[in-house]
């Protein structure tokens, strides 16, 4: 009782302190940090678990493995210091639980009287940036007829997003079965005109505008720029959209959670308190992904892209440390070292690169490396001539360039890796996404580890290649046997007409691998796995008198 006394008293003696100006040049926008989060933790913590979904409490539980699966960091400000901060500000823009923080407008004058609070451990501007402009590099938006191009021998039509889907492995993936059934995937952005017909099949199982605070997500006249949903509704088609003959995302199977978190237009950025609230709000729902086509570099410097500082970059890593995998776009900036933003300069985070169609690097993809020497980007997609929904028709589709295209593929990539591996971890999934990518072997701060490969992740780790006849070079049907050495289990397979094997998702461990033919030599190989290996064999004829 004498804490909250002391705080009432605190409150009415600043509160006279604090003003209002009509100046905007003396209105700044901060985040203030709080030291802790009240009294009664335990049970408050114990309160929150109970009002999880267990779709949350099930993905959170692969990463920690306890039955208590909600933390501090889970915790509402304590709401006698938001009180206290409240009276001294104009206005509290967003609260972040993981932050132990709110952003708010302030008027200039009171920001040594709000740092001098007893409970304030810290306090920081608020940085703002435009979402990446895409709107340059739109091509017309065609239709069926505009465009001659030879339908694959799929089940599906992907029409011209053959090749971005193609280039991933989601073709493999869907004809195995892989659409992202089961899988939330949490995508923030400026606004989804969700009445564009690639979306009529998307399930969307919750929308919220952070700008507004409302929970339509498309276009308001009334309170958006025009051309606000654009970038949004054309990221989303990459991902999600379902309009055969025209454009298949790689996940138009997942479930969405649509979070209009990024306002356009050069006077009125958002800030980044909309993002975080945003991605808390999806995790907390139980999104097992998160995509953002969204980059904040203008008011960094290099040195704070460390992947600690940048606010953020400090909620995408306890994202990930609570079950949710974030693929972030590099941006488009390159080329140049050090023209990465955040929050993909995390070092849990997926941060995008972007690539043409023949696997040559888009020239304007960002580079790393990071402020703590790390190699970023993490993996590549597509970024050229990538085929989108366009916001001007119902039924437009078109050509966009930038890693905003590339992240929502790659996001794709994951949510069917997760649907393959619904028992993998974060730590897991991001392993086999980069370490099948097809630079994994010689990663740098360009391509990251190159062009995900969904066959080969999903796959992870695994022993895959060729066996041949040395005299003929055809392919050879023959039975392969694998032994873990330290085990002593077997596995045998055979492979097909073309002499292809494959041994998906070994366990770690060195094998024997072996061939026994009575026409060919005998032939045996140890591996090491993982990574995974690819290796052919030309099996030596024997030779009789």
């Amino acid at each position: 009782m004498m804490r909250a006394a002391y705080i009432l008293i605190l409150i009415l003696f600043l509160a006279a302190a604090a003003y209002s100006s009509d100046d905007p040049d003396s209105t700044v926008v901060y985040w203030v940090f709080f030291n802790d989060k009240g009294p009664d933790i335990e049970s408050r913590i114990e309160a929150f678990q109970n009002s999880l979904p267990q779709k949350t409490i099930d993905r959170r539980r692969k990463v920690l493995n306890t039955e208590i699966v909600a933390d501090i960091k889970d915790l509402s400000v304590y709401e006698p210091y938001l009180d206290s901060v409240e009276s001294l500000v104009i206005r509290i823009r967003e609260q972040s639980r993981w932050l132990n923080a709110v952003s708010a407008e302030i008027d200039i004058s009171n920001l040594e009287l709000i740092k001098s609070l007893s409970f304030v451990v810290d306090m920081q501007p608020v940085r703002r940036s435009d979402p990446m402009s895409i709107k340059t590099d739109i091509s017309e938006s065609w239709t069926a007829g505009d465009y001659d191009y030879d339908p694959p021998t799929t089940s599906l039509d992907y029409g011209r997003s053959f090749d971005q889907n193609e280039q991933i492995e989601a073709i493999w993936a869907h004809e195995k079965g892989y659409h992202g059934e089961g899988v939330l995937i949490c995508f923030l952005d400026t606004g989804f005109l969700t009445y564009h017909r690639a979306f009529n099949h998307l399930n969307i199982v919750a929308e919220y505008d952070f700008i507004n605070d409302d929970d339509f997500v498309g276009f308001d006249p009334d309170q958006d720029l025009p051309g606000q949903p654009n970038h949004g509704t054309g990221c989303l088609g990459t991902i999600g959209g379902y309009y055969p003959g025209e454009l298949i995302g790689p996940a138009f199977a997942a479930s969405y959670i649509l979070c209009k978190t990024e306002q356009t237009g050069s006077e009125t950025a958002v800030e980044e308190d909309y993002y975080v609230a945003g991605l808390e709000w999806g995790e907390r729902l139980g999104a097992d992904v998160a995509s953002s086509s969204l980059s904040y570099s203008e008011w960094y410097s290099a040195d704070d892209l460390d992947g600690q500082t940048a606010i953020t970059t400090r909620a995408a890593n306890i994202a990930f440390q609570k079950g949710m995998i974030l693929c972030s776009s590099m941006g488009n900036s390159g080329p140049g070292k050090f023209t990465l933003g955040a929050p993909a300069d995390s070092r849990y985070s997926l941060g995008i690169g972007g690539v043409q169609w023949n696997g040559e690097l888009y020239r304007s993809s960002s580079w790393g490396p990071t402020a703590d020497g790390r190699i970023k980007p993490d993996v590549s997609a597509r970024a050229v001539k990538t085929v989108a929904a366009t916001p001007y028709s119902t039924d437009g589709f078109g050509l966009w360039n930038g890693t905003s295209l590339s992240c929502p593929l790659v996001a794709g990539a994951v949510a069917l890796v997760i649907q393959a591996h619904p028992d993998w971890g974060p730590e897991m999934v991001k392993e086999a996404v980069k370490e099948t990518a097809n630079r994994a072997t010689r990663p740098d701060i360009r391509f990251g580890w190159g062009v995900v490969n969904i066959k080969d992740a999903i796959n992870y780790p695994s022993l895959d290649g060729y066996i041949s006849d040395g005299s003929t070079g055809l392919g050879v049907i023959s039975a392969i046997e694998l032994e873990n050495r330290d085990t002593g289990e077997i596995t045998k397979t055979d492979t097909d007409d073309s002499g292809y094997y494959l041994f998906p998702n070994l366990d770690y461990g060195r094998y024997n691998f072996r061939i026994i033919e009575e026409k060919y030599l005998p032939f045996e190989k140890i591996f090491t796995i993982p990574p995974s290996e690819e290796f052919d064999v030309f099996l030596q004829p024997v030779e009789r008198n």
